[in-house]
């Protein structure tokens, strides 16, 4: 399918700010819905977590859509980023580190890839590709809100005494761990889902532009 010359077109850093932006109020938005009496920081980081996937991935689905100036697909990728958080969930409840911080971001970038696509790309044929590059955009979304989450949480309280302590931190860096990632994120979920191509010098093309 040829692209459609009324998606929006926006310059990389433009793209990495509403991620940024995106990022860091999702996550504050969960970090209120989060109880805050646990009974230690594994239990919040859980409960974080969860909200996090219900909140962040269909806010994904909607900016794909935003991009496309359809509501249709728009609405597409929220329900699907609704169905991810559920199996998130799901994943969380396996406490298992490696599931949550790693598998969580490649399932959201892969399935949002695979499964909602966008305007300028074939659906079937180009699936494959789509899912690759989809788990890529996933994982670096969360190396990278891992390292940073750690950096700066090593800066702003190398010690804690309690989970009170520990969620204090969490309220400062969480924002600028997912804020970062999440900018990263959107820059290459664009590209993974077909709507632009990367030249090696990373200049931005649409798929259709003439090379």
């Amino acid at each position: 399918m040829n692209g459609t010359p009324d998606n929006r077109r926006m310059k990389g850093g433009l793209v990495f700010l509403s991620g940024l932006m995106l990022g860091g109020l999702c996550y504050l938005i969960a970090e209120v819905l989060t109880p805050k009496q646990v009974a230690n920081s594994g239990d919040h980081d859980i409960l974080l977590a969860i909200r996090l996937g219900f909140i962040y991935t269909p806010i994904v689905g909607l900016w794909l859509g935003w991009l496309q100036r359809s509501w249709r697909r728009a609405l597409l990728g929220a329900l699907i980023g609704a169905v991810i958080g559920v199996f998130y969930m799901w994943l969380c409840g396996s406490r298992n580190f490696l599931a949550i911080m790693v598998g969580f971001p490649c399932l959201l970038g892969g399935g949002l890839a695979a499964l909602v696509g966008s305007n300028r790309s074939h659906w079937l044929t180009g699936l494959a590709a789509r899912l690759g590059k989809g788990l890529l955009a996933g994982f670096v979304l969360g190396l990278v809100y891992m390292f940073t989450l750690n950096l700066v949480g090593s800066m702003l309280a190398p010690s804690w005494a309690g989970t009170g302590d520990y969620v204090s931190m969490m309220w400062r860096a969480g924002p600028i761990a997912l804020g970062l990632a999440s900018g990263l994120f959107f820059v290459l979920i664009r590209w993974a889902v077909g709507l632009i191509r990367l030249k090696p010098i990373f200049e931005e093309t649409p798929p259709d532009a003439t090379v």
